[in-house]
């Protein structure tokens, strides 16, 4: 349990990767860690695209970068691209089949961004994807959609300290 504790405190956003090369078969399986992350109704409403051919990393990192934020892309060693699919859920749920998806998609970004961390990798989270461009880098489906994207490579930036709310702000007990 200590070790889980040491990951989340341990992993944070990274914006600085250096050059180290990012080995294709360490992203793959933090792809298929990621894998393992629960959904509604095991709906697993997803797709994920692993990026890491040279040619692909280049407009991969326009797409996620253009807007003109996140001009670090350029220097990510991978991207797993999330789409996002029409979950299928059981019958009798009485929720619109897509309620949860965006949970579902957070939960294995979170399984994804761990799992890295795990391995020594770190990440970061995009969230402003032009969908044209994504589009030309990676071949999604013309039913999937991409919100969110993670960055990953090796960074030698120290470890932040961490600001968090205090936690009677944002625990309640009732």
């Amino acid at each position: 349990m200590e070790d889980f504790l040491e990951l989340i405190k341990n992993r944070q956003s990274c914006r600085d990767f250096n050059d180290k090369p990012l080995d294709k078969e360490l992203v793959q399986k933090i792809a298929e860690q990621a894998m393992l992350a629960p959904s509604a109704c095991n709906s697993q409403p997803w797709k994920m695209y692993v990026v890491t051919s040279e040619d692909k990393l280049e407009q991969t990192a326009v797409a996620l970068g253009s807007n003109g934020h996140n001009k670090f892309l350029n220097k990510a060693k991978a991207f797993i691209i999330f789409a996002e699919k029409q979950a299928v859920l059981k019958p009798g749920v009485k929720f619109d089949r897509n309620h949860f998806v965006k949970y579902d998609i957070g939960e294995l970004i979170a399984y994804a961004t761990l799992s890295a961390k795990s391995m020594g990798v770190e990440s970061c989270i995009i969230g402003m994807i032009d969908q044209t461009l994504i589009r030309s880098a990676v071949p999604m489906q013309s039913d999937e959609i991409c919100n969110v994207a993670v960055a990953l490579g090796y960074s030698d930036i120290p470890l932040r300290e961490k600001s968090r709310k205090a936690k009677e702000q944002v625990i309640e007990i009732v």
